[in-house]
């Protein structure tokens, strides 16, 4: 890590609300990035007492990571204000979000950073675990070195126990790939999910950051950002074999919100770029 007076080659945004078991894992996995040179920001909507006090203890015990903690009011799912947030508070010219139950490759942050380019959203894989493999990962004692190869060796375990299409597409999405002659492989132009993204700070504030409109998930974090995104010219790009992370299994919460619909299909037939509600209040 670099001297904490300069800025860091990019700032991780990780999104959280309680569950600090699975935050631990996160932080103890950026601990093991093979790239030092980073900062974190925890982008927490609202987690109570108990979480809050880890979440400081964690940071106090740690100090190699250069940590911050960005906490709001429980309000209801408040997420995009908690990652605009967050975005104000990043001293690096390049973010990288990550969901709070997602467990980042060792060279998930080496991965972005070569990856990264101007006018581009960057959108990486994860593993979705099943829930066996998932109650595993959580109940580790802590996070050993070959995490990443535990996972998979435990998919592999599966694969004639369990539905062998899904299980063989879960073991080929924990291979991550070299880049050959400083190239990656199989990049293509697609969309991306809000738990693994990586774009230019300046890029983020051009769109005016994160609708706050939006106050029910499954749309404006990642759907929304993508669509004004792309009507501002803003390539979206999907680096399936890079920036890998092992996702929590556990139950999705609804997508179908009428009053997210609302927003992006008003978005949409606007093709707006910004939005007014988001780093900067607009009229």
């Amino acid at each position: 890590m670099k001297d904490s007076h300069n800025p860091p080659s990019a700032s991780i945004i990780i999104a959280v609300y309680n569950h600090f078991e699975w935050l631990q894992l996160i932080l103890d996995a950026l601990r093991m990035q093979t790239e030092k040179d980073f900062e974190v920001i925890i982008a927490d909507d609202g987690s109570n007492k108990d979480t809050v006090e880890k979440i400081n203890r964690y940071m106090a015990n740690h100090p190699d990571l250069r940590m911050r903690h960005s906490w709001q009011e429980d309000e209801g799912w408040r997420k995009n204000k908690s990652l605009n947030k967050a975005v104000r508070l990043a001293e690096s010219d390049y973010l990288i979000f990550v969901d709070g139950d997602c467990v980042p490759h060792p060279k998930f942050v080496e991965d972005h950073l070569r990856l990264r380019r101007q006018n581009t959203i960057v959108g990486g894989r994860r593993v979705d675990m099943s829930p066996g493999i998932s109650k595993m990962v959580e109940n580790l004692p802590s996070l050993p070195k070959n995490y990443f190869s535990k996972v998979r060796s435990a998919i592999f375990r599966n694969l004639f126990k369990t539905p062998f299409s899904l299980t063989l597409s879960q073991l080929r999405r924990t291979l991550r790939f070299p880049f050959f002659f400083g190239k990656p492989l199989g990049t293509r132009p697609q969309g991306f999910l809000g738990c693994n993204m990586g774009m230019y700070k300046a890029d983020l504030v051009s769109l005016n950051g994160f609708d706050e409109d939006y106050v029910n998930p499954g749309t404006g974090e990642d759907t929304d950002l993508e669509l004004r995104a792309r009507n501002a010219g803003m390539r979206c790009l999907a680096v399936p074999r890079y920036a890998l992370m092992l996702h929590r299994c556990h139950q999705r919460l609804p997508l179908d919100s009428p009053e997210n619909k609302a927003i992006l299909n008003r978005n949409r037939e606007n093709r707006a770029t910004r939005v007014n509600n988001g780093l900067i209040k607009e009229n």
